[in-house]
């Protein structure tokens, strides 16, 4: 077998193997944060940029995710209901409840 030969049997093993390129992308995932006992669970969540944030109410009075400086803002999370967000802008970003702001948690975008 020649040496050109013998390289694209290899890059067709990688392919057929499913390896992806070094610099390739995992593909976007979800992360819940469950609302519950008036906390956001769990409380600080580290995503990859592209990810989606999927906040579930499971307490029985309405809830809000509120970046600080409200950036960004679900608006009322009424009881079983979930809002979403494609997390974009990477660091820290902390947020609360509207309604109660003691309630506080951290998404963390890298």
């Amino acid at each position: 077998m020649s040496t050109h030969a013998a390289r694209r049997a290899a890059g067709i093993g990688a392919v057929a193997l499913g390896l992806a390129p070094a610099c390739a992308r995992p593909a976007p995932r979800s992360h819940p944060v469950e609302i519950r006992g008036f906390a956001y669970l769990p409380a600080t969540l580290e995503v990859a940029a592209g990810d989606t944030v999927v906040w579930i109410n499971r307490d029985v009075v309405p809830h809000t995710a509120t970046r600080d400086g409200r950036r960004w803002d679900s608006g009322s999370i009424n009881a079983e209901q979930a809002w979403r967000l494609v997390a974009t802008s990477p660091g820290s970003q902390p947020y609360y409840c509207a309604f109660h702001p003691v309630m506080r948690g951290k998404l963390v975008v890298r």
